[in-house]
């Protein structure tokens, strides 16, 4: 008989034959019963990999009139894979399910895939239970038959040499060891407009010369440490700048005749006979007789003949049928006198040294930093800190630039369709002379392919990890995943723009990442005037075709000035040894800005079975004054934190306090309700799910202390059974005489 379902590649497998945990989860929730509206099919294991299937009915709530042909009753398969790096596919099994907005596209049309959520997998894992999964699904089919699943604007998915008097040398030139300054540097010549030309220099090897025809080169010379007046006017000649090297213990003239019959030898001359030499010379000074060298002029002369009318000047060689011959010895009666020179500049390379000096920062802070995140405010906060010399570093992205990028980016439209880490790496080290400042792993920092070590080594060597990806997941993979002593700062935009905030761990990390997160939360939900800070003014525009392609409306103006704040903000935090929650608002009408700094309280963790309970004593002490006050009647509430589900920990963050309507007995205590829904809707409201309802919580009476009475294993039952309808744990504490407290999660012993 023809079926209105499709079937997959594969075989039907038994439950107890199902091996990949979270499909494991989803078929014993199925089979439980408990869930309404979903009926478990079975299991099946497809043929081309190790993936399995968990297929079910689900009923769809349908209203009076639909827009899509969504059925009452549906089949779907979720496929799971082994590894869990990927989000379970959804496949609608049903052999002419429509094509309708917000599907994936596939190799293969046919079974649809259903697109659940805008966010990646990496952000959905730490909220991940097999009861949100299935509720979701159902939510999709209802509001797609309803035609609101999705706006309506998007399609279907798919997935010098005119005077300049200026040339520039490498800003250690004359600070190596004498035998690393190079005899030889090329220079070539940069049109900068308006008739200027500025000329740069720099070391090339020998094969170079021997290849390319050049217009300039230079050759480098230091004299002796004289005191200061040594040069005392401008040479006209070759043979006056000896004169006044002489002076300063140095023979121009015979070190240039033996450097041109060294080239001569050495076979670079043969293309350089056409150029012009500039002769970069040194002048170390003391003052008066003191012989400490206090500073150094470095000039340059640049000779306005050849190099070839240059050697026949001073008498190295002489010319036949147009080739030169050396001269021996040479004709030491030229002397250059007829070689006019013109009297260039030298200015040093924008090094680290000149960078700091230039920042007004004394002195060079050489923290490693692996950055994560190189987008909008990443970016513009790097550049910044590169152009004050500040840090090496390394850059961990495998986002390419887009052309909607370049709204607020640093990098400019030459960049377009490269990494954005390895442009910002390469225009750092083009920026900041001497030994690269910065280097690339273009990798996704939560799932690493080919660069897999590098991406270890940077997180595992740095001094700072520092986070701008404005991602949870990646928050807690770095606060809770990576090893490594690197302390982690986070800096991201709140979603309107107007608003920057950093965390930063304490030196020692006892507050972790993660839990300064929460912390934040907490500031927000207890600050008044933070409570629409998370919220998005001017929404989102797409910038392709799919569900994903969104980015914010934040003018550059804003990004900006909060990148000059943060790049500050984030040398001072990694100065300090305090753990960091600050926030600066930007107030548009006259975009005057202020800061809020709250001190984050060290973290409490505890270890409870496979669950990690974390919290501090601002919320201790809360619980113990509730306490206190309602003495000698119990009292109690609810706790509000979050769950990471795909790490197993609670984060506890505030109590709520005894509603109006509950019943409290120096023995017994009932919680009410009345207000909590609404109280719990706030706080998820303004904290945009960060926090939510957790557990509960009450307080025994004097003399008395933790331990769970019957009556609590009962409330405990009743917590259990309610919680486990999310798949989430219970959760209660209890606080008892002499400030004494217990957590106790998914069991009560």
């Amino acid at each position: 008989m023809f079926s209105d379902y499709l079937s997959l590649p594969g075989d039907g497998i038994t439950l107890e034959e199902v091996r990949i945990p979270k499909a494991i989860d989803v078929a014993n929730a199925l089979k439980s019963g408990a869930l309404p509206f979903v009926e478990l099919v079975g299991c099946h294991k497809l043929h081309r990999s190790e993936e399995e299937a968990v297929i079910f009915d689900v009923e769809v709530e349908l209203g009076q009139r639909t827009v899509h042909d969504i059925r009452r009753s549906e089949r779907i398969a979720i496929v799971f894979s082994p590894s869990d790096a990927k989000a379970p596919e959804v496949l609608a099994l049903r052999y002419n399910f429509p094509e309708v907005p917000h599907l994936n596209l596939r190799e293969q049309e046919i079974p649809r895939s259903l697109c659940l959520f805008e966010a990646t997998y990496d952000e959905l894992k730490r909220c991940w239970t097999p009861v949100r999964f299935i509720e979701r699904i159902r939510e999709w089919l209802a509001l797609t038959a309803k035609g609101r699943v999705h706006g309506d604007d998007q399609p279907l998915e798919p997935l010098l040499i005119s005077f300049s008097g200026r040339i520039i040398i490498p800003f250690d030139l004359f600070t190596k060891e004498t035998t690393e300054i190079p005899e030889l540097l090329k220079v070539h010549a940069v049109d900068g407009g308006s008739g200027r030309t500025t000329l740069i220099a720099g070391p090339e090897n020998i094969e170079l010369f021997q290849r390319e025809k050049l217009s300039f080169v230079a050759t480098v010379f230091q004299c002796n440490p004289q005191p200061h007046g040594v040069i005392h006017k401008r040479p006209q000649t070759l043979l006056e700048v000896h004169q006044f090297t002489e002076k300063a213990g140095l023979d121009l003239l015979e070190g240039l005749r033996k450097r041109l019959r060294d080239w001569q030898t050495n076979k670079p001359l043969k293309n350089m006979l056409e150029a012009r030499l500039m002769l970069i010379i040194s002048f170390p000074k003391t003052r008066g007789s003191i012989s400490t060298i206090e500073t150094t002029d470095i000039w340059a002369f640049l000779c306005v003949d050849t190099i070839g009318k240059l050697g026949v000047e001073i008498g190295v060689w002489g010319y036949k049928d147009g080739v030169p011959g050396i001269l021996l010895p040479a004709d030491q009666t030229k002397l250059g006198d007829k070689l006019l020179v013109d009297l260039f500049q030298p200015v040093s390379s924008f090094s680290r040294s000149l960078a700091n000096t230039l920042n007004n920062l004394s002195e060079r802070e050489r923290n490693k930093i692996t950055a994560i995140g190189l987008g909008a405010i990443g970016s513009q906060v790097f550049m910044n800190l590169i152009r004050s010399g500040y840090g090496e570093w390394t850059l961990i992205d495998d986002d390419i630039l887009l052309p909607h990028n370049l709204a607020r980016h640093s990098l400019d439209g030459s960049a377009v369709g490269f990494s954005k880490a390895g442009c910002l790496a390469f225009v750092a080290n083009r920026t900041i002379d001497g030994e690269p400042i910065a280097k690339a792993v273009v990798e996704n920092v939560l799932n690493p392919q080919k660069r897999f070590e590098e991406v270890q080594k940077a997180l595992k060597e740095a001094d700072v990890i520092l986070d701008f990806s404005a991602s949870v997941a990646v928050a807690r993979y770095l606060a809770r995943v990576v090893e490594s002593p690197a302390r982690r700062v986070s800096a991201f935009l709140n979603p309107s723009g107007s608003d920057l905030i950093i965390f930063a761990e304490d030196a020692n990390r006892v507050t972790s990442l993660d839990y300064i997160e929460m912390q934040y939360y907490r500031c927000l939900i207890e600050e008044p005037e933070m409570e629409n800070h998370l919220n998005r003014d001017d929404g989102r525009i797409r910038y392709a075709n799919s569900c994903r392609d969104l980015s914010n409306l934040i003018p550059q103006d804003l990004v900006g000035m909060h990148a000059s704040i943060c790049g500050h903000a984030v040398r001072k935090a990694i100065r300090s040894e305090a753990a960091i929650i600050s926030i600066w608002r930007a107030h548009l009408s006259d975009m005057s800005v202020r800061r809020l700094a709250f001190s984050p309280e060290p973290m409490i963790e505890h270890r409870i079975g496979d669950w990690r309970m974390c919290t501090d004593q601002k919320l201790l002490n809360k619980i113990f004054n509730a306490r206190l006050i309602k003495l000698p009647n119990e009292t109690g509430g609810v706790l509000v934190g979050s769950f990471d589900m795909q790490r197993k920990i609670v984060y506890v963050l505030d109590a709520l306090p005894s509603p109006p309507d509950s019943k409290e007995w120096p023995t017994v205590y009932i919680r009410g309700c009345r207000g909590l829904r609404q109280q719990i809707a706030r706080i998820a409201r303004i904290t945009e799910g960060g926090l939510e309802y957790v557990g509960e919580w009450h307080s025994h009476p004097q003399a008395c202390d933790s331990k769970p009475s019957g009556d609590d294993h009962k409330v405990f039952s009743w917590l259990k059974n309610m919680m486990c309808e999310e798949g989430l744990p219970p959760l209660m504490l209890i606080a008892g005489d002499n400030n004494q407290y217990a957590f106790y999660i998914e069991e009560m012993h």
